[in-house]
């Protein structure tokens, strides 16, 4: 039996690929819900036979693709196709069962398509041991060698005529690890910017950085994943895979945490996935890694509320034609913004004259409800002064450090890291000693805290004191929680500006 793959959804979906011939007038019928360029397919598979020198039958060809309710897309199906239609004539032999993905060209090349990293996978969770790809896939398939139990490389089919199918086996992953060519080095003083970072990149917290053009946001937003430890190799793989649904798993580091930065004009289909396809969108391709929105104010309205539910849920549910699709999406959410429209609000020797109404209308475009799942809020300055701050290699063992003890303490726990516990899990598993309880329910009155900021307030504190290498929390780590939760732009533009 003949396998291929459809790229459509979170991760595709494995087809089976049947081919009958019988009498009747020559030609193919492709069956079982085929898009416009799987149909294109009959004439490529036809004149790619021909031209390999096999014999294309001149009978009434049928292929059935199932299960028929599942869409079938991408141009992959051509080596399918031309494969079962090649064995069911009794031209060729092939393993029994096996997957195979491609697309043809005219003279019977084998051509690379997106998703073939992610049809490895899902090969080897249908228990298919071989699988034939196109020699061009085999740079992008770098750590599936304990995916498949035997991966076939065809170059084209006139090869399958005189050397067969060829066994490869992948490449491993690297063993040596590179220096980030990025760092927190990079950056001159800034040492809050940079505690922030490292707070956030600890626990998987929720940065806004604000402050005139120039003082450092970007710069800091881009080097918070350079903080953050390797993906283990189930996690790199998982990344890998929803990667391959876009074609890009062959532009990132494999085992790197992913770092997205969208441009401002991104749609809704684009930033939470889906389209015509279902493909995932920027808040899965940041999976297990960070979502910069630079200049977020500049981001549609509708696009940044989009957010609220992946932020809180960690996925994304995309309902299209009668099927649910649901991707992953736990990442870190950064965004980065000017104080005001003109940009000259905070600026020593600018002059902002910006009114009231026009830096609420300003911030008004973030909103309230997702700014109330931004943990950490911090402003940025041209720090004249370059005061000392920790290096990029002391910070990264103390959030390493931090890291280890979080995944220690919730082991039980099915959400390994401080921010990414829901706050109606938060007192459960990060429980406060009486006084300190009783300071947070103070500081909650005082501040007008939400009992979803006080929840992150609660985990906020407990990520400093983690950072810190210690298995109890103080009353300094809740004050300084509070502290860098409650610089609101809501709150903290207008009184500063009067």
């Amino acid at each position: 039996m003949i396998y291929g793959f459809s790229p459509y959804g979170a991760q595709g979906e494995v087809v089976r690929v049947e081919v009958d011939v019988r009498r009747g007038l020559p030609g193919m019928d492709i069956v079982g819900l085929p898009s416009h360029e799987v149909r294109e397919s009959r004439e490529r598979v036809r004149v790619a036979i021909r031209n390999s020198g096999f014999e294309y039958p001149a009978e009434r060809i049928l292929v059935s693709m199932s299960p028929a309710e599942i869409p079938k897309t991408g141009a992959g199906f051509d080596l399918p196709v031309a494969l079962a239609l090649l064995e069911r004539t009794g031209q060729i032999r092939l393993p029994d069962p096996v997957l195979a993905v491609g697309e043809l060209s005219i003279r019977g090349g084998c051509i690379a398509v997106r998703g073939t990293f992610s049809a490895v996978l899902g090969a080897r969770e249908k228990s298919i041991r071989s699988v034939i790809v196109p020699g061009a896939s085999l740079s992008i398939l770098r750590g599936t060698r304990d995916a498949t139990g035997s991966l076939l490389v065809v170059d084209d089919l006139r090869s399958l005529r005189t050397r067969g199918l060829r066994r490869v086996v992948p490449a491993p992953i690297p063993e040596t690890v590179e220096a980030h060519e990025l760092s927190m080095d990079d950056i001159q003083g800034q040492p809050l910017v940079k505690w922030v970072s490292a707070i956030g990149a600890a626990g998987f917290h929720n940065i806004l950085l604000m402050g005139p053009p120039g003082s450092g946001k970007t710069m800091a937003a881009r080097r918070i994943t350079t903080l953050m430890p390797r993906l283990s190799t189930d996690q790199a793989l998982e990344v890998a895979r929803i990667h391959s649904m876009r074609g890009m798993e062959a532009s990132r580091v494999f085992d790197d945490p992913p770092l997205r930065m969208p441009h401002h004009g991104a749609s809704l289909e684009g930033m939470l996935g889906g389209g015509r396809y279902c493909l995932p969108g920027e808040v899965s391709l940041a999976h297990r890694g960070t979502l910069v929105l630079d200049e977020a104010t500049e981001f549609r309205p509708q696009v940044l509320q989009a957010l609220r539910e992946p932020v809180e849920n960690r996925s994304v549910a995309i309902s299209r034609a009668g099927r649910i699709e649901q991707f992953p999406a736990t990442f870190q959410l950064v965004l980065t913004s000017n104080l005001c429209p003109c940009g000259q609000l905070g600026r020593q020797q600018g002059r902002c004259m910006c009114s009231m109404q026009e830096i609420a209308r300003y911030w008004r475009r973030v909103g309230s409800a997702l700014l109330d799942r931004i943990d950490l809020r911090v402003r940025t300055n041209y720090d004249a002064a370059r005061k000392e701050a920790p290096s990029h290699a002391v910070l990264i063992d103390r959030v390493r450090r931090a890291i280890d003890r979080q995944e220690k303490r919730l082991e039980s726990c099915p959400w390994k890291r401080n921010g990414l516990i829901p706050p109606e899990a938060v007192e459960r598993y990060l429980p406060l000693a009486p006084d300190l309880a009783a300071l947070l329910r103070a500081t909650m009155k005082k501040m007008e805290l939400s009992d979803r900021a006080a929840a992150s307030v609660r985990a906020l504190s407990r990520t400093i004191a983690d950072l810190a290498d210690r298995s109890e929390l103080r009353t300094e780590d809740v004050i300084e929680a509070a502290s860098l939760r409650s610089a609101g732009a809501d709150r903290l533009l207008g009184r500063e500006r009067l």
